[in-house]
């Protein structure tokens, strides 16, 4: 494994506030923008004074600055590329800093507010993209050798839907090849680190994003989620993520790991921030052929202070605990406690394919990865120099899913329905499962695939029945390493999961506190 940063960083000029506004707009909006923006210590002396020491850490707390101009869209998306760039040796999570871009975006934002024109809640927000959504004018390597130089001329509908919404990109994020595995590792472009302790694994594939986030860059950003890209680093690197239901979120211009099994969704440090992500990124489209025709409408921030009072939630008896480290069973056993204190009813209830017959190691095997090696196996085999541009796992991978009979996958993806009917049928019970997001904290980077593939029994079945999935703080470990609670529901039932998420978020203090590793707006 390479655990040295090997980072392509675009540098960027000195970008200098925007012209144009009237003086009373410039003195409210731009004076921030114009120090911010200056090269050195001196512009992060200025921000830091400007603005109190601090930076607001919330999608809702930045919109209500920069509304009342206390705040330029300049300068916050100069403090955060400062900081990316400060915290790359240590975390190495960018494969790409999009440094010019996002400056004239949040010059252009900035303009915007001080003309009247405002798109919404992510208007001006910072976020990052993890390497595999495709933005036009930029390479998207998706983690590889392979791909290094590839340049795309459309953006994905999720990249163009968040940009439209008034999100800036910081730059693309570092992931495991390919998508290929949930160990954060990348022997191109260098390992990413787990802000919580360095050595140890952030999650994958959606790497960069969770470390980066973790890390304060940013205030969202995406991840695709084939077997539990989003929801490892979530619980990993101590933040929240949701697996939205199957066809959600739309995937065009997304390189495909397993097509019937990818999604897309976002990443960010509270549940509110997840819920204005969705509201952009959520919607038929008709480019993606797995776009869901019957979405729900309405915003997904709706009912997040519902609370659980009379919900009836529960655990599954032969699953939630199977497997489980000690710390990891404590903190979920306290999270059932934490939402019986909240009003809602937890029961443990039996789920008979969670037991074994919804094997997830038969399903990565035969499913996932006959899928994997149908859109990447013929490109390999047919590249000369194969293996100095494909990683071990991606060629381990290809092999192994060429070697899965057609029957043996038809064969499942016949017996899915019905298996996916008997999961379901437990919410005619219950409202929400919990189970942990892993049965582990987060290894150590050099741990073996046999240590990473153990997580895979809480996040491969619900990513084969399709069931959306959210995960939340929950506790840490005594080696202080963060815990993640999985919180599943029925298909297209996001908004709930969020409210459920919300209520334990609210009650608990595991989402606020921040790692040894992160951006320091007050002393740097």
């Amino acid at each position: 494994m390479n655990s040295r940063p090997s980072p392509i960083v675009q540098q960027a000029p000195i970008v200098q506030p925007a012209s144009g506004f009237s003086r009373r707009e410039l003195l409210a909006r731009s004076v921030l923008a114009t120090t911010a923006v200056l090269a050195g210590a001196g512009a992060r002396r200025a921000l830091a004074q400007t603005v109190g020491g601090g930076m607001p850490d919330s999608i809702a707390a930045t919109g209500e600055q920069l509304r009342k101009g206390s705040l330029s869209v300049a300068a916050l998306v100069r403090a955060h590329l400062d900081c990316a760039k400060r915290l790359q040796p240590q975390l190495n999570a960018f494969i790409l800093l999009l440094e010019d871009r996002a400056m004239r975006q949040a010059v252009e934002r900035d303009r915007e507010l001080a003309s009247g024109r405002d798109r919404g809640p992510l208007h001006g927000i910072p976020i990052v993209m993890k390497d595999i959504f495709e933005m036009a004018g930029t390479v998207t390597t998706v983690g590889s050798a392979a791909f290094r130089d590839r340049r795309t001329e459309q953006d994905a509908t999720a990249v163009r839907r968040l940009e439209e919404a008034g999100a800036i990109v910081l730059g693309k994020t570092n992931m495991n090849e390919f998508a290929a595995g949930v160990s954060g590792t990348n022997a191109v472009f260098g390992d990413t680190h787990n802000p919580w302790a360095l050595a140890r694994s952030p999650g994958g594939s959606s790497a960069g994003t969770g470390a980066a986030l973790a890390a304060g860059i940013g205030l969202g950003g995406t991840g695709t989620d084939t077997g539990g890209s989003i929801r490892v680093p979530a619980s990993w690197c101590g933040i929240t993520g949701i697996r939205p239901t199957y066809g959600l979120v739309s995937l065009a211009g997304v390189f495909p790991r397993a097509p019937s099994l990818d999604v897309a969704g976002p990443l960010a440090r509270n549940v509110r921030d997840l819920a204005y992500l969705l509201d952009a990124m959520a919607g038929f489209d008709p480019a993606y052929p797995g776009s869901a025709l019957a979405q729900p409408r309405g915003s997904y921030t709706t009912g997040l202070d519902q609370g659980v009072k009379g919900l009836k939630l529960a655990t599954v008896k032969n699953y939630t605990y199977r497997d489980v480290e000690p710390s990891v069973a404590d903190a979920v056993k306290a999270a059932a406690e934490t939402f019986a204190r909240l009003g809602a009813e937890v029961s443990e209830i039996e789920i008979e394919p969670l037991e074994g017959r919804l094997d997830y190691g038969e399903l990565f095997n035969k499913v996932l990865l006959f899928e994997f090696n149908q859109v990447l196996g013929e490109r390999y085999r047919n590249t000369p120099n194969a293996a100095e541009l494909y990683g071990p796992i991606v060629q381990k991978n290809i092999e192994v899913g060429s070697r899965v009979p057609r029957e043996d996958y038809e064969r499942l993806l016949k017996e899915r329905p019905a298996l996916t009917a008997e999961v379901k049928s437990a919410f005619r019970e219950v409202d929400a499962l919990l189970t942990p997001a892993l049965p582990t904290v987060a290894p150590l980077l050099s741990a073996s695939a046999k240590d990473y593939g153990r997580g895979r029994q809480f996040t491969i079945p619900f990513s084969y029945t399709a069931l959306p999935s959210a995960v939340v703080p929950a506790g840490f470990s005594p080696e202080g390493l963060p815990i993640g609670l999985q919180i599943v529901g029925d298909h297209f039932q996001e908004a709930f999961l969020l409210q459920v998420a919300a209520a334990f978020e609210a009650a608990t203090d595991f989402g606020q506190r921040q790692p040894p590793v992160h951006c320091d707006w007050r002393g740097r």
